[in-house]
């Protein structure tokens, strides 16, 4: 079954500091077992339009990371880099 959260958490990062290891929401901590996919949005780019936002090296969108935890549930994250904060998007189970 699908839910959406679309709501606020917190991550925990690697030692590297690139990839999410863990998250907590609604209280519980869930271990990451395994990132299964990860991909770019770029439609969420920094405002601006033409120009400075259209350039390769300024774009700042959302990372998507599509993962499952040590119980076995997968779950969509992802980063906004604009507001510096993570999401939790969807849950699966």
């Amino acid at each position: 079954m699908l839910k959406f959260y679309n709501e606020r958490i917190t991550v925990t990062l690697s030692e590297e500091g690139n990839e999410p290891v863990s998250f907590s929401y609604g209280g519980e901590t869930h271990t990451i077992k395994e990132i299964t996919r990860t991909w770019q949005d770029g439609a969420f780019q920094a405002a601006g339009g033409r120009g400075s936002a259209k350039q390769w090296w300024n774009q700042r969108g959302r990372t998507f990371y599509r993962v499952i935890t040590s119980e076995g549930t997968a779950f969509e994250l992802y980063h906004d880099s604009r507001k510096n904060q993570w999401y939790l998007s969807k849950g699966w189970k």
